[in-house]
């Protein structure tokens, strides 16, 4: 305990020294080199020091945008921590592997891609969904071909965390993810409907719609949920089709995200399953219609559950 406690203090009085040190270097008053010298030093006295170095440039990295990276990386190259990094990668421990995954990543260190291309056969998950950011993030695009070579699944909790960090990303920096559609791994394809409708992808429509005819029913229900975000008319004439052969809650799916395009020309279509034998189809289907435009009148005249018609209009509800 009194050796641990020891050496916090020595780490934590450090960093408070290497911090003053780069604050006093980015304001101009020190040169790269004066740096260079005095962090050498330090790394004399005692070679551990340099993981503090690292942990500080990391941390002042995030301050800035790539094109401010070039200062920090020259000064980690000139320390030789970039070969701390690299040996980092080959540790056995993942979350040091990950540490300098996420170091390589934010300092633009293109040339580390071969060694983070050889990890993403990992089966850690938070390994990989650092692997994968970092090379997205160097603008490294065949790491998609590396993928479709692997048979590790990708979690919804990992697109979850992929999606949150595709987002803070520029769109030049974004992989082409449409790829993912026509993968022939379910989860990456699955990833790939999510993204599309996440960023927008309206000129993808066709290509989503084609998945419609998939035997996946989570896919089916990705692609649903990706045109009724879109709100695309061109996403009706795939939902048409798709409804005349769906069936349980894929039928009900599909009614909701059909009457939501608010087309009245979908009107006697979705007219047809206001007697369905499944109430909840009924019910749905007459929600589709009010969603259109139908008045309560019209409604009413569809149905013999009047029960249905106070439900679609109650104010508590709506």
């Amino acid at each position: 305990m009194v050796i641990r406690n020891r050496r916090k203090r020595w780490a934590d009085t450090l960093q408070a020294r290497i911090e003053d040190e780069i604050s006093i270097w980015l304001a101009g008053d020190y040169s790269t080199w004066e740096l260079v010298i005095s962090f050498r030093e330090e790394l004399k006295k005692d070679p551990r020091a340099g993981g503090v170095i690292l942990t500080v440039i990391l941390a002042t990295s995030k301050l800035f945008r790539q094109e401010g990276q070039a200062a920090l990386r020259e000064l980690l190259t000139s320390l030789n921590l970039h070969r701390t990094c690299y040996r980092l990668l080959k540790s056995g421990h993942w979350y040091e592997q990950a540490y300098a995954t996420r170091i390589i990543s934010q300092l633009q260190m293109v040339l580390a891609l071969p060694l983070l291309k050889r990890k993403l056969t990992t089966r850690n998950m938070t390994l990989r969904l650092e692997l994968i950011t970092a090379m997205v993030s160097l603008g490294d695009q065949t790491w998609l071909r590396d993928v479709e070579n692997t048979s590790f699944r990708l979690s919804d909790w990992e697109q979850i965390l992929l999606l949150e960090r595709f987002r803070r990303m520029d769109i030049s920096q974004l992989p082409p993810f449409d790829a993912w559609l026509t993968s022939s791994h379910p989860d990456w394809m699955l990833f790939g409907i999510r993204l599309c409708r996440h960023f927008n992808r309206f000129d993808k429509v066709t290509e989503l719609g084609g998945l419609l005819r998939t035997d996946n029913e989570r896919i089916q229900m990705a692609v649903l949920d990706a045109f009724e975000y879109l709100g695309s008319p061109e996403t009706i004439p795939f939902l048409i089709d798709y409804i005349r052969k769906a069936t349980g809650e894929r039928l009900i799916r599909a009614l909701q995200v059909l009457g939501n395009q608010g087309d009245p020309d979908v009107i006697d279509l979705i007219v047809g399953y206001t007697d369905h034998t499944d109430g909840t189809v009924r019910f749905t289907a007459l929600k589709a219609l009010k969603e259109i435009g139908l008045s309560r009148d019209e409604l009413a005249g569809l149905t013999t559950e009047p029960r249905y018609i106070d439900h679609l209009f109650d104010p508590k509800l709506s």
